[in-house]
């Protein structure tokens, strides 16, 4: 986080405001775990290594407190985790992704699928060289791909309602599963290896039920790993 980050993104997006590119920046670094949950944020620290005044940070604290990422008592710091909240993002996950899915299934060309297969490669590729990959570049990849492919997913139903239902949770729903990532529990690796190419596998076969299925069958193997590292046996 620093001032050549506020540069990239006004090269993405030069429309973008100074408001919401701060914002923008604070998020992510809250849901990539760089500023951990609990943590204290020195608004005065963040404004300088960003190159801001304080204006802006104002602005994208205030916003991520009314979003439930942030919480101020004399000073800000990140939200920890809510059960309720993680609870909630679960069952709203299983009912928009496993539709999104199974519209997809019927919905998606086959050039679509073979983006989405391109994504499920690259997860593939990445896994097959954890010993290889410093901890953090391997952490911030799969996070990127995992991200990437449960968004294109959702595109790939072609139903407008859905995506904006699911902008509402992505950022909150990711921030979960990033834990999982940079903690990730025995044989992590070895299922997200395969699991985005079987997946697209079935997707293929156009055959809605069965896609359904598999992305509820994905997506319970991260809520069972959840539930285990933070020793819960039930919701």
């Amino acid at each position: 986080m620093d001032k050549m980050s506020i540069e990239l993104l006004q090269q993405q997006n030069p429309f973008m405001s100074l408001n919401d590119i701060t914002y923008t920046i604070l998020l992510q670094e809250i849901v990539c775990f760089r500023i951990p949950p609990g943590s204290w944020i020195n608004e005065n620290a963040v404004a300088k290594q960003l190159g801001i005044s304080r204006s802006p940070m104002k602005y994208a604290l205030s916003r991520l407190e009314k979003e439930g990422y942030v919480k101020k008592s004399h000073k800000y710091s990140v939200t920890g985790f809510s059960i309720k909240e993680y609870t909630d993002l679960k069952e709203l996950c299983f009912l928009l992704e496993s539709y999104a899915a199974g519209r997809a299934a019927v919905a998606a060309t086959d050039t679509q699928l073979e983006e989405l297969r391109e994504l499920a490669h690259q997860m593939n590729d990445i896994c097959c060289r954890v010993d290889e990959t410093p901890r953090d570049v391997l952490s911030r990849t799969i996070m990127d791909l995992e991200y990437q492919f449960h968004l294109k997913l959702v595109m790939l139903a072609d139903s407008p309602l859905l995506s904006d239902l699911y902008e509402q949770i992505k950022f909150k729903l990711f921030r979960y599963r990033s834990y999982m990532i940079y903690n990730p529990p025995e044989g992590y690796y070895d299922i997200i290896e395969t699991d985005h190419l079987v997946i697209c596998d079935v997707l293929a076969l156009h055959d809605r039920q069965l896609a359904e299925s598999i992305l509820r069958r994905h997506l319970s193997f991260f809520n069972t790993h959840f539930l285990k590292l933070f020793h819960i046996n039930s919701l």
